[in-house]
């Protein structure tokens, strides 16, 4: 039983029936909005909106397994030279909870106990051996004029994304691998007011009679600023490039959302370049996922790691398959290359006689090039029985053509061989490898 669920059986939340709700009254003459089957959402304080599947959500699923799989891909990742920053962004009724109206408690919300996940959550990851920064508390110490999330939009406005990018950069700076990375000065400077594009707001205005506040922030662009100095700014422009990357940032709309210059807040406040592969509407393991299998990461990996996600997607959706696959992309283990048979225009397969097959072991199939979105793959045993898994790449999610399937599933005994059905013609440089132990000698 972890902290938050003691802290909420103590207040008997899971005790009590929740009374019959009925919707305030609006400042925004807004009606039918809070039972709506779209985005069902109850009005604040000052023209602040809560989602009431996401932001009144009193639980946030992170169970025992998926910690312990997530200590085991910051294990691999930093084992390879990659330290992995975990940034959980929190609801926004745990950012902003002086604008919540009275109504919140209709639901079950309660403060306490929504901090106390929040707190639990990143408690069990660091832990776990995962790094991860406490973006609540640096979030609600907001000292700016702008709030840190917009009123009828839950992504953060650029000043939230300033004290997240500061937090995060604070947290790598305190990484012994942080010592010997190239440094470089940034400077970030407002341009002007800006109205980002929110869904959130074009629904909820729909219901109502009044306009709804416009989702405007400040906006900014940042510059990376060349220096003779070495010595104070720890890059020399004359040196050749250097081979390190120092960070990579991944991640949801918090992360690729231009107009909250988050990455470039990130480069400003830890001097480093921030490469930044996030992607809108690619849930929780979208952005990683596109990444870590792609050949940019096989080639370079960065010292740096940051993937950014928000608390409501839960690790634990999609089962153990999505970390994985992430756990066998970050080692080196896909050293054995299997003798392929090619069945048809789409199909290979190859025999896995004579390898121990364990459930830390994974399949690397590897289609030779980008574009394939779909690979379905055949595992056999000895006595005949086939059991099948697909892995697929939504049109969000780069088609890196590499698929990683982890082993754990399959625990019939003497695997004999495994099928892999593309969704485009193979090639000559299509291969299946076999990868040993990906998750360590302490997995």
């Amino acid at each position: 039983m972890n902290a938050a669920f003691r802290l909420a059986v103590a207040l008997g939340l899971g005790l009590t029936a929740a009374p019959a709700l009925a919707q305030t009254a609006s400042n925004f003459d807004c009606s039918a909005y809070e039972f709506n089957t779209v985005l069902p959402a109850i009005e604040g304080k000052d023209g602040v909106f809560f989602r009431t599947f996401a932001d009144l959500r009193m639980q946030h699923p992170l169970d025992e397994r998926t910690v312990h799989m997530m200590g085991q891909l910051a294990k691999v990742l930093k084992e390879n030279g990659t330290t992995l920053i975990y940034v959980t962004i929190p609801t926004k009724s745990q950012v902003m909870p002086q604008y919540l109206p009275a109504h919140a408690a209709d639901y079950g919300f309660q403060p306490e106990v929504a901090n106390a996940i929040y707190t639990d959550f990143i408690t069990r990851l660091n832990a776990a051996g995962v790094e991860s920064p406490d973006m609540m508390t640096a979030l609600r110490n907001n000292k700016g004029g702008e709030r840190a999330l917009f009123g009828d939009d839950f992504h953060w406005t650029s000043q939230g994304a300033r004290l997240g990018a500061q937090a995060i950069a604070e947290h790598i700076k305190a990484d012994p691998a942080y010592a010997d990375l190239p440094k470089q000065t940034f400077v970030t400077t407002a341009i002007a007011p800006e109205v980002a594009f929110s869904g959130m707001r074009r629904t909820l205005q729909g219901y109502c009679a009044k306009s709804l506040p416009p989702t405007e922030t400040m906006a900014y662009k940042t510059e990376a600023v060349a220096s003779t100095d070495t010595a104070a700014s720890g890059l020399d422009i004359f040196a050749t490039p250097s081979e390190v990357q120092p960070a990579v940032l991944v991640g949801t709309s918090y992360s690729d959302s231009p107009i909250n210059n988050f990455a470039g807040f990130l480069a400003e406040y830890s001097q480093l370049e921030i490469v930044n592969y996030a992607i809108t509407g690619g849930n929780q393991f979208g952005s990683m996922t596109s990444y870590m299998t792609s050949d940019e990461f096989k080639a370079q990996r960065p010292r740096f790691l940051i993937w950014e996600n928000p608390i409501y997607n839960n690790l634990a959706q999609y089962g153990a398959a999505p970390i994985e696959e992430l756990i066998a992309a970050a080692g080196n283990t896909c050293t054995t290359a299997l003798p392929i048979t090619k069945l048809d225009a789409n199909t290979v397969e190859a025999s896995l006689e004579g390898l121990k097959v364990g459930a830390d072991d994974a399949i690397f199939a590897d289609f030779g090039g980008e574009g394939p979105r779909i690979a379905n793959f055949s595992i056999e045993g000895a006595d005949g029985l086939i059991r099948h898994s697909k892995i697929e790449r939504s049109q969000r999610l780069r088609s890196t053509g590499n698929f990683y399937l982890g082993l754990s599933a399959f625990t019939m005994p003497n695997i004999t061989k495994v099928t892999v059905h593309f969704d485009r013609p193979v090639s000559d440089s299509t291969t299946l490898n076999f990868c040993a132990n990906t998750k360590g000698d302490a997995s």
